[in-house]
């Protein structure tokens, strides 16, 4: 009994963090993502982008920042 209740614990567990890491459109560069999404705000409009596209825009900032 111990190993049924244990297994479903488990399932459960499994099951939410599945649904806890959603599933999103990254709108820079258009792929479906999941994991952490950012949050920004370009032009008046929200944008949502992904890890990836997050780190080039950290190092077009850096680099920027050098020329000026």
């Amino acid at each position: 009994m111990k190993k049924i209740i244990c297994s479903i614990v488990l399932i459960l567990a499994t099951m939410l963090c599945l649904v806890g890491c959603g599933k999103f459109t990254c709108e820079l560069c258009g792929e479906e993502k999941s994991g952490k999404q950012y949050k920004d705000e370009l032009f008046g409009e929200e944008i949502v982008y992904c890890s990836d596209c997050h780190e080039e825009l950290e190092e077009l900032e850096e680099g920027l920042d050098e020329l000026f």
